[in-house]
């Protein structure tokens, strides 16, 4: 990363004079003066936008939910926004992050498939959920089709998740059932995250989010001990005071509500058509068990009254490439409604589209009572000649005719409307390809302070040692203390997407 020195007279880090420089400050202002939309054009490197969004948190004070096409794009993110928030709070990544980000991804399997979306998605989604009920998250990384789907309120979440304290009152054969509906799975011993075990008056958990399995002792009703262990030896590595034990997927469901959902299909697909989809699912539902792709049918009992939105009443939304976002909550609706009407035609059962996710009008009242902050590569008057042709899209994908009669576009973020507008440049770093004399020589001609990122300490302490043969006064600090403190070439360690150059 290059950030071009400027002249001040006090003296600051490299970062620190990027988030005092004049285009993020106007961004920060305008958020502050409560504006509506505010449209970044020109940061094209992702780190460079990585920044912005978690300096916006810090500078603002303002928790902020930053939305990306889709899953495959929030592993970068997340590596981006770790690394800038350990620069900026000068604390370990897993230390800071750990609090202050939650990572929501979308449910991506087919919900007409008869299969259930993959366990580690469930069980990221619930953590993140969980975050966002308890107030912990300040910044959450999610997608379009996350945004769009409906879920359960932050009531429903916290109820359906744990919290134990010292002392504190709590049966043990309770907190069991209540486990067991959270998705977790009994194992014994506990050797993976959402495995628990029981052995008199001990019970041994492994939450989501946690490092290690906790051991927690029970005197009577009451907690006696928790203690996190090692699950290879087995022994206590540290006291704790109190425990966390979030849900592993989003639906708090036991053996009565499968009972209960036997019952509702078949009130609500009677037709003789549908007997022996019923009769697949329903052989283990009225056992009260559960059976392949229960979660996008389980709604016809556990009502998804909420949305994302309920999550982020007082957050700051940034979208990554509002059009991209558009175009894929379009194909989203196209799709899910194609499904659907298949999955009838194969009598089969399933849920209608608006039952699962919010329609766009929805999404469109929504956003509306949200401030937003866009990134926009090519600005907004790109993004208006695009908009000439949402109609057509909107034809094109089969979407429903009476948005073309009452001439409404499907896009979700309209650039024709009043928005502060900046421009923020920021561009791919130069590439080397592991020459070192190139890199020195430019290093020796420009006057511009310079991070050099590496993946391990022995990388970096090789790289500012072959730096100094070309007598390129390279310091080698760590991360955290990059961040504050000044010189011209600085070799730190980290993860990081890419290289970029922000002038």
């Amino acid at each position: 990363m290059k950030i071009e020195a400027q002249a001040s007279s006090i003296p600051r880090s490299a970062i620190e004079r990027v988030i005092a420089g004049r285009e993020f400050q106007a961004v920060v202002e305008a958020v502050r003066r409560g504006e509506r939309v505010i449209s970044i054009s020109c940061l094209v490197a992702p780190p460079a936008r990585a920044l912005a969004v978690v300096a916006l948190e810090r500078m603002t004070g303002k928790r902020v939910a930053l939305v990306v096409e889709a899953n495959r794009e929030l592993e970068a993110w997340e590596r981006d926004v770790r690394f800038w928030i350990e620069v900026l709070t000068g604390e370990p990544a897993d230390a800071s992050a750990g609090r202050a980000l939650a990572t929501l991804p979308a449910s991506e399997s087919d919900p007409y498939a008869g299969a259930s979306p993959h366990v580690e998605t469930l069980e990221e989604r619930a953590l993140a959920l969980w975050k966002l009920a308890h107030g912990a998250a300040r910044i959450v990384l999610l997608t379009a089709r996350a945004l769009a789907r409906r879920t359960v309120g932050p009531a429903e979440i916290i109820s359906s998740g744990t919290v134990l304290r010292l002392d504190a009152e709590q049966e043990l054969s309770s907190l069991v059932q209540r486990l067991l509906a959270a998705g977790y799975v009994r194992e014994d011993p506990v050797g993976a995250v959402g495995e628990f075990s029981v052995r008199g008056g001990l019970l041994d958990v492994w939450p989501p989010g946690g490092d290690a399995p906790v051991r927690i002792e029970f005197f009577g009703d009451a907690v006696d001990s928790i203690r996190e262990f090692d699950p290879e030896t087995q022994l206590s590595t540290r006291k704790l005071t109190s425990v966390e034990l979030p849900p592993m997927r989003e639906y708090a469901v036991a053996s009565d509500d499968f009972r209960r959902w036997a019952g509702a299909a078949r009130a609500r697909w009677p037709e003789e058509r549908f007997a022996r989809a019923l009769r697949d699912r329903t052989s283990l539902a009225d056992e009260g068990e559960s059976f392949p792709g229960w979660e996008w049918l389980m709604p016809l009992v556990k009502k998804t009254n909420a949305s994302l939105f309920d999550y982020l009443r007082e957050f700051v939304l940034i979208v990554d490439e509002p059009s991209a976002i558009e175009r894929r909550l379009m194909e989203l609706e196209a799709t899910l409604r194609t499904r659907y009407a298949e999955t009838d035609q194969a009598d089969e059962l399933g849920l209608a589209p608006e039952e699962l996710y919010l329609t766009a009008d929805e999404l469109r009242a929504e956003l509306e009572k949200m401030s937003r902050v866009e990134f926009r590569a090519l600005g907004r008057e790109a993004a208006r000649v695009d908009e000439r042709f949402s109609l057509l899209d909107a034809e094109a994908f089969g979407l429903a005719s009476h948005r073309a009669e009452q001439r409404v576009p499907f896009y979700l973020f309209p650039a024709v409307e009043r928005a502060v507008e900046i421009e923020w440049s920021a561009r791919a770093a130069k590439s080397y390809h592991g020459n070192i004399q190139m890199l020195a020589a430019d290093l020796q001609r420009r006057a511009q302070t310079t991070w050099l990122v590496m993946p391990s300490r022995g990388v970096a302490e090789r790289v500012a040692k072959m730096l100094a043969e070309y007598e390129i006064d390279a310091q080698l600090l760590a991360l955290a203390e990059a961040g504050r403190r000044e010189a011209t070439t600085t070799v730190t360690v980290g993860k990081i997407s890419s290289g970029f150059e922000l002038p």
